[in-house]
């Protein structure tokens, strides 16, 4: 029987729905127990550093773009992998939270789609801070109507309560990540596909080593938001097209990623229950997303915030711009 204890992760965390419990407790006995317990290992996220008083065996598990830090650490399942270095393992944050691929994989050997949705395109997105989405979403709207039902730029009266249901009415849905870092591929994408629409993906330049190019639009095809936004358009008056996208196959190959197989993230965990002693820590905050803003001046990071808060709030006052 496996001990292990969680800290350190977001408010709704549930340890017991978690990749890196469910794919254990495929393989072995694993059990739940409070870090005061004497766990056998501690797996800990970005919200917190409650982790720094245990002295045990530490694994790091991240949804966000967080690259792993072995001072504090044993183990770190994050977007990123170092080639050569079997603690750093990439786990993107879509195979986190699919809990189950057959839909997607199913889709490839479903009888072909014959219609589309009514509705052009949808966005349900609450984080104003991403410069291309927040740029992209306003270009394809002074071209052509788009629906926003998340809290950024809402024109639907207020916030939709059902996303997958809201997002499955629309042909097309802006799936632009809050920023691009390679393995950063999140729920953002795989929403839309399972629920029966053509994503416009813009993220993490390796997408496509899990993912098939024919099932998004994806915007590094692009010179510019501008031409992706133009070729969204003429996509939307082919509809033969479309179908094209939304019969292709969603993974490489037509068969899952590595990182959805739950000995993918059992076998580095007990290999180090197995082999592994705590290593030497050095603790230091971190900020989210810290490596994204090294080299760029601390007014471009402040004023980047700055403008995409204000046009989230601006939206609010009525001001379109």
């Amino acid at each position: 029987m496996i001990r292990i204890a969680f800290s350190d992760h977001y408010d709704f965390f549930a340890p017991e729905k978690s990749r890196v419990f469910r794919s254990l407790a495929a393989v072995t006995d694993v059990v739940v127990c409070d870090v005061t317990d004497s766990p056998d290992l501690l797996v800990y996220g970005d919200f917190g550093e409650a982790h720094w008083s245990f002295h045990g065996l530490k694994v790091y598990l991240t949804g966000e773009n967080m690259t792993p830090d072995f001072d504090q650490c044993d183990l770190a399942f994050t977007p990123f992998e170092i080639p050569g270095d079997p603690r750093a393992v990439r786990l993107p944050y879509y195979a986190q939270v699919l809990t189950d691929p057959a839909p997607l994989l199913e889709r490839a050997n479903a009888a072909p789609r014959s219609g589309l949705a009514a509705g052009f395109c949808s966005f349900v997105v609450s984080n104003p801070r991403s410069w291309p989405r927040n740029r992209f979403f306003k270009k394809l709207l002074r071209r052509r109507h788009v629906d926003s039902g998340g809290s950024l730029f809402n024109n639907m009266g207020g916030r939709v309560a059902d996303k997958m249901k809201f997002v499955s009415d629309y042909r097309f849905n802006i799936a632009f990540e809050n920023t691009e870092t390679d393995g950063y591929i999140t729920e953002k994408l795989v929403e839309p596909l399972l629920a029966g629409t053509i994503p416009i993906y813009w993220g993490a330049p390796d997408v496509l080593r899990d993912f098939d190019a024919r099932c998004f639009v994806h915007a590094r095809d692009f010179e510019d938001l501008d031409a992706l936004a133009d070729f969204v358009i003429a996509l939307d008056a082919d509809p033969a097209r479309q179908l094209g996208y939304l019969n292709a196959p969603v993974f490489q190959g037509g068969v899952p990623p590595p990182c959805l197989s739950d000995a993918y993230v059992a076998d580095p965990i007990l290999r180090l229950l197995k082999n592994g002693q705590p290593g030497r820590r050095s603790y230091r905050h971190r900020r989210i997303r810290e490596h994204v803003y090294l080299g760029r001046s601390w007014f471009a990071n402040k004023w980047e915030r700055f403008s995409c808060k204000f046009e989230a709030k601006a939206w609010k006052l009525g001001w379109r711009f």
